[in-house]
């Protein structure tokens, strides 16, 4: 705020707590034990600044807030923050939140006044921003002193109540999944049985056509999850079969070409793959079954020696090859 000035005026703090309400200025002309007049002629003004600026002004000790050199020695500690203000006739006053420390200090009197600090206008001297207040002791401004028992504050202006918005009610709906004309009982117990899942008003309000009990879910994964393990296993037990019968395996080998093609079917086809079958030969047949035909088609002719046989053994001649 350019071409504004800063000042700071001090109070009285009598005996006592801090108390919530403080006096800050006084209403309209003033002047401080050391002749500097101001003028607060438009305390709203002040309040609708402070207001504006969304944040709480400070109360440190000896105004270390205000003074360059002392900012730069370290933090500048606070002693309270002023929350709120109000006026009345007397002047402005502000609600103040005082650190531990601070009710200490003012309740051993080792502190007992109360320094406002404010911006003014250098021509016509009067005040147009607070910017918080010092706990000093070096009184300036004669000023309502604070003692233990809190002023009577004006109560606040009544004000009307804040509208709510008409879109507000349908969008709510909505996103609860109910109708857009839905009134606020239903929106409200949609809500709650949203915020208060198991209870008998969440149980009212479920929709069963909407919803699926979570054991009824459970089973149909269970039974999905079987499904797919028995589609799983008699897939991989063909696979190990035809690999088995081809030679790529041994039996030995079923057991663990089984599980490696439920778990990793990409890697059981891979080694069939580089496997050159090197036991085919064990699962074949070496000859045809029964006894072999005579090279020439036909039983063997009759020697010495078979009839020797069959003379012996009291068997016709040929039996042998019968």
């Amino acid at each position: 705020m350019a071409g504004l000035s800063l000042a700071v005026c001090d109070r009285a703090l009598a005996p006592g707590g801090a108390p919530e309400w403080v006096h800050l200025l006084p209403a309209g002309d003033m002047t401080g034990r050391d002749g500097r007049r101001f003028d607060l002629a438009d305390p709203a003004a002040l309040m609708l600044d402070f207001q504006s600026r969304g944040v709480d002004l400070p109360i440190d000790y000896e105004h270390q807030n205000d003074r360059p050199e002392a900012k730069l020695k370290g933090p500048v500690p606070a002693a309270g923050w002023i929350k709120e203000l109000r006026a009345d006739d007397t002047g402005l006053w502000g609600r103040v939140e005082w650190t531990a420390t601070a009710r200490e200090l003012i309740g051993r009197r080792e502190y007992r006044y109360l320094s406002p600090s404010f911006m003014f206008h250098p021509q016509t001297r009067q005040v147009v921003r607070l910017k918080g207040a010092g706990l000093v002791h070096n009184p300036n401004l004669l000023l309502t002193a604070l003692a233990h028992e809190e002023p009577d504050m004006p109560a606040p202006e009544e004000r009307k109540p804040a509208q709510p918005d008409p879109q507000l009610l349908p969008r709510l709906a909505e996103a609860l999944g109910l109708a857009p004309d839905s009134d606020a009982a239903a929106v409200l117990s949609a809500i709650l049985a949203a915020l208060l899942p198991g209870t008998a008003l969440a149980r009212e309000q479920s929709d069963p056509t909407r919803f699926v009990p979570v054991d009824a879910v459970r089973e149909l994964l269970s039974d999905r999850n079987t499904r797919i393990a028995t589609m799983r296993e008699s897939e991989a037990t063909a696979k190990v079969e035809a690999a088995l019968r081809a030679g790529h395996i041994t039996p030995a080998m079923r057991s663990w070409a089984t599980a490696l093609c439920m778990q990793d079917v990409e890697s059981f086809d891979t080694f069939i793959s580089k496997s050159p079958a090197p036991f085919a030969h064990l699962l074949r047949e070496s000859h045809a079954a029964g006894i072999p035909p005579h090279p020439a088609g036909r039983a063997a002719a009759d020697t010495v020696e078979e009839a020797a046989i069959c003379a012996q053994l009291g068997l016709k001649p040929g039996a042998l090859l019968s």
